[in-house]
């Protein structure tokens, strides 16, 4: 996953090679263990210190050969509580939290 550069918008929307529970399981190292959804997101204050607001929609597979396909999902991240330094410095968390080992 290629990190943000400069300041992001209030709203940033992601393509993500995950499946629910295992971005699920992301969100609770962002948060500390707590997973808050009211069933059409997240609710991710407690990592970013203001009210933010997460979206997963699940998306067609990749289908990257016959034998291999990836998950794929729409994620939006709602930071219209932060300020540009704030927004920032989530963001950076957020987008560590998911990184994967390559090479």
């Amino acid at each position: 996953m290629a990190f943000t550069t400069g300041i992001p918008g209030e709203r940033v929307e992601k393509i993500m090679s995950f499946t629910r529970p295992e971005f699920e399981n992301g969100l609770r190292r962002l948060t500390g263990g707590r997973l808050l959804s009211n069933g059409d997101g997240y609710d991710l204050s407690q990592a970013a210190g203001a009210p933010v607001r997460c979206t997963f929609e699940p998306q067609p597979d990749a289908q990257l050969s016959p034998l291999m396909r990836l998950p794929r999902a729409r994620v939006v991240l709602d930071m219209t509580g932060l300020d540009d330094a704030a927004r920032i410095a989530f963001l950076r968390r957020f987008e560590t939290t998911f990184q994967r080992g390559g090479g």
